[in-house]
C-alpha cells in the first residue's frame, strides 16, 4: 500500500534531508484504521530514483508496518507518482510542452509513453474534477480535452491533484 505525503519541499530538498525528513506519524492505519498509539512503527526505508530534466537523484522512500494487521506500507512523496521515476512535475511539463507544440526534453519513446497514459486516463479526470463540482462538456476532439484537462491540473497544483484524486475510481493518476 502506498500512502501519498506532502512534506512541502521538492526533490532537492527532499534529497537533501534524506532520511531526516519529516515522516508522518500516523493515527490510524490506512489498512485497517486501528488507532491504538504505537500500533505503526518505522520499518525502514527502500530507495528509489526521482527524476527531472536536470537531475536524478536516488532518495529514501519510508516503510511502515502496522502491528495489528502485519500490513506494510510506504509513505511516497507527493511530488512522486507511484511507479513512475520521473518526477510529476516533469512528467506534466513534457505532456504541456508537446499538446502546445513545443519541443518537449527528454526521449521520444518515453514522452509517447507518458501521452498515451495521459490520454487513457482523460476520462477519470473529467471524472475528478466532475465529483468536485465543475461542470464540463465533453469535446470529440482528443487532443483539445487533453489540453483542457492539463490546464485544470496545473491551476489546481501538480502535487494538490496527485494527492487528492489518489483513489478516485480505485486508481492513482497515470495508472494503466
Amino acid at each position: 500500500m502506498i500512502i501519498s505525503y506532502d512534506f512541502r519541499v521538492d526533490l532537492l530538498e527532499y534529497a537533501a534531508r534524506g532520511k531526516e525528513n519529516d515522516f508522518p506519524i500516523l493515527d490510524a492505519c490506512p489498512n485497517c484504521k486501528c488507532i491504538a498509539y504505537g500500533n505503526i512503527h518505522r520499518n525502514g526505508y527502500y530507495w528509489r530514483y526521482g527524476v527531472t530534466d536536470e537531475e536524478t537523484m536516488k532518495i529514501p522512500i519510508c516503510r511502515m508496518r502496522c502491528l495489528v494487521c502485519k500490513k506494510s506500507f510506504s509513505v511516497l512523496p507527493d511530488f512522486l507518482i507511484p511507479y513512475f521515476q520521473h518526477t510529476i512535475h516533469t512528467i506534466l511539463k513534457r505532456i504541456h510542452q508537446f499538446l502546445q507544440k513545443k519541443k518537449a526534453n527528454g526521449s521520444r519513446q518515453l514522452l509517447r509513453f507518458h501521452l498515451i497514459r495521459y490520454y487513457k486516463c482523460l476520462n477519470w479526470i473529467h471524472s475528478f474534477f466532475t465529483d468536485l463540482g465543475k461542470v464540463l462538456g465533453v469535446s470529440k476532439k482528443r487532443k483539445k480535452e487533453a489540453t483542457k484537462y492539463m490546464i485544470m491540473i496545473l491551476d489546481f497544483g501538480e502535487s494538490s491533484f496527485l494527492r487528492r484524486s489518489w483513489g478516485h475510481l480505485s486508481k492513482h493518476f497515470m495508472a494503466n
